[in-house]
């Protein structure tokens, strides 16, 4: 496939600049799978989600010309703190050498003026992934910011966002003017259908989110509360991923839980959940009826007695499971909502609490429950496909 000038012309400067990586024009026939790394990184995150990136790479780099490819798409600040200087976002590939040496191809430079935490600049890049590997298996991991399915640019008064006094990941904030994904947006910025999706980012682990994108992917792979700005376990995804006929995503989970349970104080706090997407539907056709049956209850809740995910005060990330049992549906109806989860949450983990907010009673997904005085929330939530198939709000 023949690029654009200016990206042939870009690329070419930046291989000059970029000491570290080389480019080497290479050919492989019969790609079985591609893994993408996304970092939309312009931000307060850069040199956490730089360190990830060094972390994968010292795993287990696939050989050039091997069927697994590996691929980092990577924008950062050009020094900690300083927003105001634009940089270049810079796809490139990752792999072993004919001496086993780590080489870095790169492959496009993208301008400085594009949004990597946008969906426009994401469908671009997954458009061009496409192109120029065609592959019979996508994998995606985006790390950036994130905040659920909350509308990008929403706050509430006097709401802390994100606790700073905290560090922590939080899918797509840049300090940039217009970043920021719209959940609503996320399947149309997918031009493939993935074999999986990671998303190292705080609070994406709604059920809200798995429904937005149960047509575009098999696999998600995300928190329902924060993550720690250190993030993901990198180092042996590579060997999790690749180098294998089926992702084991589950073993993915496992390190990451094995990781934060080894720590101590605070930074013992974690939460992963792995969905087969495929169970989705059957989730919101068990969940439809008792949303119809329960809704004065529903309505009526005490939500300080409902498992939360927010440590603080965002009212929004409610364990999908508790807010049931709250509304007191029967035991039947437990029994057939537990039978709908376990058709597709496949893994949960979590540590005993998030920053000393206990994880007693954790089905894997979150949810909202609707506060009468968020007009503007409300209606927004009102076009989600997961409320047009349960008709939480009406």
């Amino acid at each position: 496939m023949v690029k654009k000038w200016s990206h042939i012309l870009c690329a070419a400067v930046c291989a000059i600049i970029l000491a570290s990586c080389t480019r080497e024009i290479t050919e492989t026939p019969g790609i079985r799978r591609v893994f993408l790394m996304y970092s939309a990184a312009f931000s307060n995150l850069s040199s956490n989600i730089h360190n990830n990136e060094e972390q994968l790479i010292d795993g287990e780099l696939p050989m050039l010309g091997s069927d697994d490819v590996l691929l980092i798409y990577s924008h950062h600040t050009s020094q900690s703190g300083v927003y105001a200087i634009p940089t270049n976002p810079i796809l490139c590939r990752v792999f072993k050498g004919p001496m086993g040496e780590e080489r870095k191809d790169t492959l496009i430079v993208y301008p400085e003026t594009d949004i990597s935490a946008s969906p426009q600049t994401l469908r671009k890049v997954l458009t061009d992934v496409q192109e120029l590997f065609p592959a019979d298996k996508y994998g995606l991991l985006l790390t950036s910011h994130g905040k659920g399915w909350i509308p990008p640019g929403y706050t509430e008064n006097n709401s802390i966002i994100f606790d700073s006094a905290k560090s922590t990941k939080e899918l797509g904030i840049e300090m940039v003017d217009g970043s920021g994904i719209d959940v609503r947006d996320l399947p149309g910025a997918i031009p493939m259908h993935l074999e999986f999706f990671i998303m190292d980012a705080c609070l994406m682990g709604c059920v809200e989110v798995a429904y937005e994108l149960k047509d575009k992917c098999d696999y998600l792979v995300f928190s329902p509360t924060e993550i720690l700005s250190y993030g993901m376990v990198y180092t042996p995804m590579l060997k999790r991923l690749l180098w294998t006929g089926k992702a084991d995503l589950q073993a993915v989970c496992e390190d990451y839980m094995a990781y934060y349970k080894s720590q101590s104080g605070s930074y013992q706090s974690a939460t992963i959940t792995l969905v087969d997407l495929k169970g989705m539907d059957a989730l919101a056709a068990a969940c439809a009826p008792l949303t119809a049956k329960y809704r004065h209850a529903l309505d009526n809740l005490d939500r300080s007695k409902i498992q939360p995910y927010f440590y603080n005060d965002l009212h929004w990330f409610y364990d999908l499971r508790d807010i049931f049992v709250q509304a007191g549906i029967s035991q039947a109806e437990l029994e057939s909502l537990d039978s709908a989860l376990e058709g597709c949450v496949l893994y949960k983990g979590a540590t005993e609490s998030f920053f000393g907010l206990k994880m007693e009673r954790i089905c894997g997904l979150s949810s909202y429950i609707p506060m009468k005085e968020r007009d503007a929330l409300n209606e927004y939530y009102k076009t989600l496909s997961w409320n047009k198939a349960i008709g939480l709000i009406q």
